[in-house]
């Protein structure tokens, strides 16, 4: 467990927050995004199409690779569900056994995975690196994401950065936009959920927050959910409070 006593200040354009303690979503957040996201769906496809399955567009359907970017499945599936809804499309697609589907769908991620640059998967978005380095300093930091243990520790490594505190799908119960990955960053860190303020880029890490008792920052767009908007993390402000 973490704690630390001290008090930060951050302004996000005309919203200010008094916190303990931040978290940020991963994906669209420090790094990567929708776009990202587009790109290896795009090589998924690639690797579908080498094992002679035509199934882009019902896996672009199923995905959401068009809708919304907040509410897409594409952004918003764990590893598991991507290989799920993967599977499914070619079980639509292809109409061949359920077992048959699920080996392809493994077989296509791991070896659209192997084929990814470090610096096309890991790269910071702007400002995110900086900010997470500044509050490291002063408050405990964690880092909630739909993503893979293994994948967040890969990004850290790569930023070279020691890693915050760390939470993923695969090691609660329910994932966003259910509470308990911020209820389980809560208690790593040792400090409330009301302390918490939350960076994400999608209405299930603003519905996260919320019903965890926790504020929320909605970053790359507005969500009229979440308590402030900002473009990107270059936009906020940090001051110490003794």
């Amino acid at each position: 467990m973490v704690t630390n006593s001290r008090r930060v200040k951050l302004t996000c354009k005309n919203d200010m927050f008094v916190v303990r303690g931040v978290v940020f979503d991963k994906d669209g957040v420090l790094t990567g995004g929708f776009g990202l996201w587009k790109q290896i769906f795009s090589v998924y496809m690639k690797k579908a199409l080498q094992k002679g399955l035509r199934i882009e567009k019902m896996a672009s359907e199923l995905f959401g690779v068009n809708e919304e970017s907040s509410i897409a499945p594409l952004s918003l599936c764990t590893m598991d569900e991507a290989k799920c809804l993967l599977a499914a499309s070619i079980w639509l697609t292809q109409k061949i056994d359920w077992a048959s589907c699920r080996r392809l769908s493994e077989e296509i991620i791991d070896e659209a995975q192997k084929s990814l640059s470090p610096e096309m998967v890991y790269a910071p978005l702007p400002g995110a690196k900086e900010l997470l380095a500044l509050l490291t300093e002063y408050v405990p930091v964690a880092v909630a994401t739909s993503d893979s243990r293994a994948n967040v520790v890969e990004m850290f490594a790569f930023w070279q950065v020691k890693p915050p505190i760390i939470v993923t799908a695969e090691e609660v119960k329910r994932g966003k936009p259910f509470p308990d990955m911020l209820m389980n960053a809560s208690e790593l860190m040792g400090i409330p959920c009301k302390d918490i303020l939350v960076f994400g880029d999608s209405l299930a890490d603003v519905q996260m927050a919320h019903a965890a008792g926790s504020r929320a920052v909605a970053v790359g767009w507005c969500i009229p959910e979440a308590d402030s908007c900002i473009q990107s993390l270059l936009e906020v402000k940090v001051e110490v409070l003794e």
